[in-house]
């Protein structure tokens, strides 16, 4: 009898943190811990237009490159129901988790993301709104009760501007990739610190620690989702493929529902 149950996952990260909630379910059912076989350097297409910082040597934008994947590996092994996390080189696996990009039976981008694994698989099924990510606490001062921000190039709601945070700039700090920082601060006009981590484990260990976060669809909001942090997510209009799983998550379209859940936020009553 086989000691571990084995994936195949060729996506991003954001995919996999959502996958990880069917995972444990798999680990709960049948006292397996799984191991993951990451594909390296698959091809991405989001839209026409998507800019993601994730490209291979070429240059060209991949789901996952191996730099991605040693800063994700921590985060994953940490989690008790995972047995390792591993670069796919065609070992024997149990779950192709490819199956569920197949857009004969799936209607991408439609529905949320975390079902998708759950309608091929159905041992994934499993109650979202409890927590699946776990990770240590960190007290990091230079966080400590911080609002983070984070936006990123791609799944953006052309309708908000985030002008209105100029007052609230000290309690701020941005989360995300130098240029996307910088895009962020010229935009609106604001001055507030980048947050900076070795690895995704200790990057989410330190979100844990702050007061909670703004986030557009992206990996660092699945993250937060996935660990019920207070968060707020901005809706992609086009492409409105996730929402809040469970308790602290709100989900916005229009500005004024940004200022209300921000102002909630800051009050500390999500």
């Amino acid at each position: 009898m086989k000691k571990n149950i084995s994936i195949k996952h060729s996506y991003n990260a954001g995919d996999l943190i959502v996958l990880m909630a069917g995972l444990k379910a798999l680990y709960k059912k049948f006292n397996k811990k799984i191991i993951i076989y990451q594909v390296i350097d698959f091809p991405a297409f989001y839209y026409n237009g998507a800019v993601s910082p994730v490209t291979d040597n070429e240059g060209q934008q991949v789901c996952m490159n191996m730099d991605m994947f040693l800063r994700l590996k921590p985060l994953i092994e940490y989690q008790d129901y995972i047995e390792s996390f591993e670069v796919f080189a065609g070992q024997e696996i149990d779950f192709n988790i490819d199956l569920t990009r197949d857009s004969r039976m799936i209607p991408m981008p439609a529905g949320l993301i975390h079902h998708y694994a759950f309608s091929i698989f159905p041992e994934m099924s499993c109650d979202l709104s409890k927590a699946w990510i776990e990770v240590p606490n960190n007290d990091n001062e230079t966080i400590n009760k911080k609002v983070i921000i984070n936006r990123t190039q791609r799944y953006t709601n052309a309708y908000i501007n985030y002008y209105f945070l100029s007052h609230l700039q000290e309690d701020l700090i941005f989360l995300g990739t130098k240029n996307e920082y910088e895009l962020f601060l010229n935009t609106y006009n604001l001055s507030i610190p980048l947050m900076v981590s070795d690895d995704f484990l200790e990057l989410a260990s330190e979100m844990k620690n702050t007061r909670g976060g703004l986030y557009n669809q992206s990996f660092l909001w699945h993250l937060a989702d996935a660990m019920k942090l207070n968060r707020i997510l901005e809706l992609c209009v086009q492409f409105p493929n996730t929402f809040p799983t469970g308790a602290n998550g709100y989900a916005f379209y229009h500005q004024s529902s940004l200022e209300y859940f921000t102002n909630k936020l800051f009050k500390n009553d999500l």
